[in-house]
């Protein structure tokens, strides 16, 4: 499950960066198409933080 969630976050980087690119030096598509490629990486880079850096599960220690 771990490495599809780490997948997912590069190809959304990947899309929303081209995204970003083609809006900015090909085409004029707005702002709004702006905001969305920029809301992909970000998303992303969250899903990329959480796989890389996420909560780990311990094992729960019995009380003493």
């Amino acid at each position: 499950m771990r490495e599809v969630a780490k997948l997912s976050a590069f190809i959304l980087l990947i899309i929303g960066t081209i995204g970003l690119l083609m809006s900015e030096l090909v085409f004029d598509w707005g702002r709004v198409t702006t905001l969305t490629f920029g809301g992909l990486n970000v998303l992303g880079l969250a899903i990329l933080a959480f796989t890389t850096w996420g909560i780990k599960k311990e094992p729960l220690s019995p009380k003493s």
